[in-house]
């Protein structure tokens, strides 16, 4: 029997290997290892990892990796970002359908200083800014990542 820490250590590597589509495709490649896991500790294995699925395929999350590049930024930005709008402290970022998530995850890690947070919907992103003061700052600078 394999203990726990090591089970989680061979998630985040099979995930940093392997593009991984579900749990059952995780379970496989764990048992290809010898590691035996029913669904409900593998769902909750990934929930404690803070695994996210961006574009179909787990990925470890964010707080695990450095901050994006500003090129990352801009590539993610450029590809999904259709529109933007202010409204007080509130930035609304519009991007093609089912991209928002993945969007608000490369601008949480990016963290800015002027952002307290992101709320992602489907096609949706609400910003949320330290001050209603930043808000042109922040917008003018996302529509320069998306030029």
């Amino acid at each position: 029997m394999v203990s726990r820490k090591s089970r989680l250590n061979r998630i985040l590597e099979i995930v940093g290997k392997h593009p991984v589509r579900s749990q059952e495709e995780l379970s496989a490649l764990l048992r290809q290892q010898g590691i035996f896991v029913t669904q409900s500790t593998l769902s909750r294995d990934i929930h404690d990892l803070g695994l996210v699925k961006v574009r179909g395929e787990y990925r470890t999350s964010e707080a695990l990796h450095p901050a994006p590049i500003e090129s990352e930024l801009r590539r993610v930005f450029e590809q999904f970002v259709t529109r933007t709008a202010l409204s007080g402290n509130i930035v609304m970022i519009r991007t093609s359908p089912g991209n928002a998530h993945s969007v608000g995850v490369v601008l949480d890690a990016a963290e800015w200083p002027e952002i307290l947070g992101t709320v992602a919907g489907d096609d949706t992103i609400f910003v949320l800014l330290r001050s209603s003061r930043l808000g042109k700052r922040v917008l003018a600078r996302i529509r320069e990542l998306t030029e």
